[in-house]
């Protein structure tokens, strides 16, 4: 292995936050209020699997053990558990976590779990539905609290 990677502190990156998208289903009033529009990149624009599976490889060389799959919302990704899949390969990756909006996590996190992934941070903006679909631009806080509902037990890290 390379040394380990250190910033100029001499603290050590244990951790790879990796956005694989821009594209967002909601429109919330901090980030995207007037819904994803794209920029100019296209899908061809991010990194493929098995650029992803590079560069995880890279970093793990360097002693990173934690890869943190974000965007966007990285579910909308059709290859997202290919993603998954495709980090976990790495032995020395020891944990795969994701944060999402959780529109897809009742119907997908089965599947993501099977793939290799061992985290999940839901965003969650407010607990009054209302609220919820105020600042998120989605009516979509049953959908979302259904997910977490059914995946609380799963032991995510």
């Amino acid at each position: 292995m390379a040394s380990q990677l250190t910033d100029a502190f001499a603290r050590k990156f244990y951790y790879l936050r990796l956005s694989i998208t821009d594209v967002c289903n909601f429109r919330c009033t901090y980030c995207l209020p007037d819904g994803y529009k794209p920029g100019g990149v296209t899908n061809n624009g991010f990194l493929t699997v098995d650029e992803i599976r590079r560069v995880t490889r890279a970093f793990a060389s360097l002693g990173t053990e934690k890869v943190r799959l974000t965007g966007g919302e990285p579910s909308l990704r059709r290859d997202f558990t290919d993603i998954i899949a495709a980090v976990g390969e790495n032995d020395a990756i020891r944990q795969i976590a994701v944060t999402t909006n959780g529109y897809r996590l009742a119907r997908d996190a089965a599947n993501w779990r099977e793939a290799g992934l061992t985290g999940v941070n839901v965003s969650v903006d407010s607990l009054d539905a209302r609220q919820f679909h105020a600042i998120t631009g989605q009516d979509k806080f049953r959908q979302v609290m259904a997910g977490i509902d059914r995946n609380k037990g799963h032991n995510w890290d």
